[in-house]
């Protein structure tokens, strides 16, 4: 009898000592983006990503999540090279931040929904830089472009085209001023409007014309869609 007690204590003790060798068993604790859905570490709760983690899968994300997506401020990093750092809602860029190129282009500013929204600046790996207005990834309302000549345009744009009053200076400091309908310099002869070109732009303007053949306003038209750069 005595022995069978002792066999049983015996038992219990190694059961104890071994038990804290046994792996824990593991939470599993998901991510909602696919992108990223394939290993997770950090905080949870309810079963999903809650707090601060690092997720992985195609793509990469460490920051702050919030009911398995990222929300809050975190690093995305994209597998064709792209970099976002900032701010998130409901697993979309919303807020302030940065989005470097691979090429060395970037974007910082704000952003609404996973796009260019609010107001921000886009710099060219050439120089060529803009600052002012956007809208669903597109140059909107006013902002200015400087071209890597260091000529540059400031006015109004549209869908990213200009659209509406602006100027044009050129490198040298000579400059025009009118109305744009997308992109284009609006022709005085078809809209009825004015526009002021100073004596040396004008000598500049018909020397060039009278080796293309062009209008006035195809002319500007043209030398501006050529300082414009695409993002």
């Amino acid at each position: 009898m005595l022995r069978n007690h002792l066999i049983v204590l015996f038992t219990t003790v190694l059961f104890f000592i071994y038990a804290g060798d046994l792996p824990a068993k593991e939470i599993k604790c998901k991510v909602l983006d696919n992108d990223i859905a394939e290993s997770y570490e950090g905080e949870c709760k309810d079963g999903l990503a809650h707090g601060k983690g690092r997720a992985k899968g195609r793509d990469s994300y460490e920051g702050e999540l919030k009911n398995g997506l990222e929300e809050g401020e975190g690093v995305y990093k994209w597998s064709k090279g792209d970099v976002y750092d900032g701010e998130w809602k409901k697993g979309k860029r919303t807020g302030w931040g940065i989005l470097r190129l691979p090429g060395g282009a970037f974007y910082e500013g704000e952003w609404k929904d996973d796009n260019c929204n609010g107001n921000g600046a886009y710099s060219w790996p050439n120089g060529a830089f803009y600052e002012g207005e956007w809208k669903d990834n597109k140059r909107n309302g006013h902002g200015v472009y400087y071209g890597s000549d260091k000529s540059f345009f400031k006015g109004e744009w549209k869908d990213g085209k200009q659209h509406g009053e602006g100027i044009y200076q050129l490198p040298n400091g000579i400059s025009v001023h009118g109305i744009w309908k997308d992109g284009a310099f609006v022709k005085e002869s078809k809209e009825q409007l004015e526009f002021k070109v100073d004596r040396k732009i004008h000598d500049l303007i018909e020397a060039e014309r009278s080796k293309t053949g062009e209008s006035v306003s195809e002319f500007i038209t043209r030398a501006v869609k050529n300082l414009i750069e695409k993002p």
